[in-house]
This record gives structure tokens, sequence and C-alpha cells, in this order.
């Protein structure tokens, strides 16, 4: 009977712990890194956001303003110009009724020290306190140009796929404790195809794909939830530096089929009712929207005038 007992033990135990990475998935909000490398030495950064519809995320000037405080800390410590490409900076927000995805991205221009035919990169993360001045430790996911092979790589990823041309760790805090150094070698394409794909997976590789896909599920389930109640069709929102406020308006409404609900585009922008419908009143007053009630609420529907007026705000 003792024996019995130590086994349903051992069993809610076990499944406990495999379900834990689907309690954080599915009630918390976290960051994802994801580095596209390139054959000049630059790198395309990623950072993904998941969270609820209505948490907060970083502003515009807050994101500048991370980068360039990290591009000077980084220039001098490996002692390279640090620059970034200025039409890359973007900030993507995906909403849905209940989760959020918001992804900052940039072009890192010299990241990555070339050589020759080989690309050296791993001495930005030098830099003290490298991804705090980003947004704190995370799992970080690198790709690297599919004409490269890997020479060395220190600290070891969790995930190595030659064929995918994937390097993933499970913290960024084991870079930045690390020394950090990975080096990259140009292949011919018989090199390449020749590579077998299979030759770097370990048990601790499939561990992690199994976790993988229990957090991914769990992250859907969380999307879908109360799926019964009224759902607002998603909303891709693309803020640049060049657009005013009113045009974010106009943007938003143009990607939802030209017609949202006034709540809707509160929510989706990140303004205050107060702010939303001040602009709102100022866009219905040159004729680029019209709204009527309905219920609480306002229907915003864009008119064919939106997008025709001249520099001065009036229509041609």
């Amino acid at each position: 009977m003792k024996a019995h007992r130590q086994t349903i033990y051992l069993a809610t135990l076990t499944l406990l712990i495999l379900l834990l990475p689907l309690c954080h998935v599915s009630g918390q909000s976290y960051y994802r890194y994801r580095v596209q490398l390139n054959g000049d030495g630059s790198a395309l950064w990623r950072i993904m956001f998941y969270s609820g519809a209505v948490d907060p995320v970083d502003t515009w000037d807050g994101f500048q303003n991370k980068i360039s405080i990290l591009l000077d800390s980084t220039a001098n410590v490996t002692q390279r110009d640090m620059n970034v490409d200025e039409n890359s900076v973007q900030i993507n927000t995906t909403i849905s009724a209940e989760s959020k995805i918001t992804e900052y991205a940039f072009l890192w221009l010299n990241f990555s020290h070339v050589i020759g035919n080989q690309i050296v990169f791993g001495d930005v993360f030098k830099a003290p306190s490298f991804f705090t001045q980003l947004y704190g430790d995370a799992a970080l996911q690198v790709n690297y140009p599919s004409n490269f092979g890997v020479v060395s790589v220190n600290p070891p990823p969790i995930v190595r796929d030659d064929s995918d041309k994937t390097l993933e760790w499970a913290r960024t805090q084991d870079l930045v404790n690390a020394n950090s150094n990975i080096v990259l070698t140009s292949i011919s394409p018989r090199e390449s195809d020749n590579q077998n794909p299979w030759q770097e997976y370990t048990v601790i590789s499939a561990i992690v794909a199994v976790a993988a896909t229990l957090s991914f599920f769990g992250f859907y389930a969380f999307k879908r939830r109360k799926n019964n109640t009224a759902v607002a069709a998603s909303t891709i929102v693309a803020v640049t530096k060049f657009e005013t406020e009113e045009d974010k308006v106009l943007k938003i409404l143009r990607l939802s089929g030209n017609s949202l609900r006034q709540s809707e585009i509160t929510e989706a922008l990140g303004f205050s009712k107060a702010k939303t419908s001040q602009l709102l009143a100022a866009l219905e007053k040159r004729g680029s929207i019209t709204r009527y009630k309905n219920g609480r609420d306002k229907i915003v529907n864009l008119t064919e005038n939106a997008g025709k007026e001249n520099k001065n705000g009036k229509p041609d």
C-alpha cells in the first residue's frame, strides 16, 4: 500500500512539473528575443512581448532610448562603431479580445565582426547589463545566413539546427555570464547539402521541444479562453515615427475594413477615451470620418475623403 501511494505521488509530481510551462504562459506576460544575422555584419533584432490585451507596452520614445543607450555601451566594450538603421525601427502590435503581441524591431548595423569569410559575434554581450538595458532575461533565438555554417559556439545552445540555421538559448543571462563567442564561416553549396541535420540533437533538445509545444498550446488556450463572448476583430497597428496620431487613427480604420467601434480604437492605440474622442472629432470635422451612436458606444466609419487632405489638413 505504501509503495502504491508513493507511485501516485511521483506521478502527480511529474504531471505538475510538465504543466509548469503551460501555467506560466497562459497566466503571465513574457518576452522572447529573435535575431537574424546578415552576411554584412548587421542583425535584425525582433523582441516579441506576449501579454494580455490591456497590459501596457513600451512607448516609441522609451524603445528609442533603450536602443541608444545599448549601442553606446556596446561600442565602448567592442571598440566598434555601432549604429542603427533609423528607418528600421518599428513597433508592431497585434491585438485580439484577450491577448496582445507587441514586436519591437530594429536593424543593428555592425553588430557582428566580419573577418574574411567568417562572421564572429558575442562580444556585444559583454556590455554591462546588456539584456537588462532592453527587456530583461528571456529566451534567445539566432538565425544565420543559409550559406554559413557553425565553426564554434560558446556558451553551447540548448538547440542547434544546422539545416534550419538556428541557435537557441533558454536564458539570455547564460550569454552574459559566459565569455560568449560564436564563429560562423561561409560554406560551399555541396558542404551545406552534406550536413547531417540530426547530428547535433541531444536528449536535452528533445525535452526542450516538448516544453515548447506545451507552452505553445498554453498560450493558444490563453488567447482563446472565454470564446463564447463577442470577440473584436484582430487589428495590426504599425507605428512609425513619421505618423501623426490622426494618421494612426486613419490607418487602423483602413486595416479594419474602414469601420470600428470607438472603444476598439481607444484600446488598440492605447489612448485615453478623452484623447480618442478629441482626435475623432477633429477628423469628423474635416470629413475624414463619420460617427453614429450604437448603444453606449459609437461606430466610426472612414469616408472617401480620408487621406485626400492637403498639408493644411483641409480637403483639396
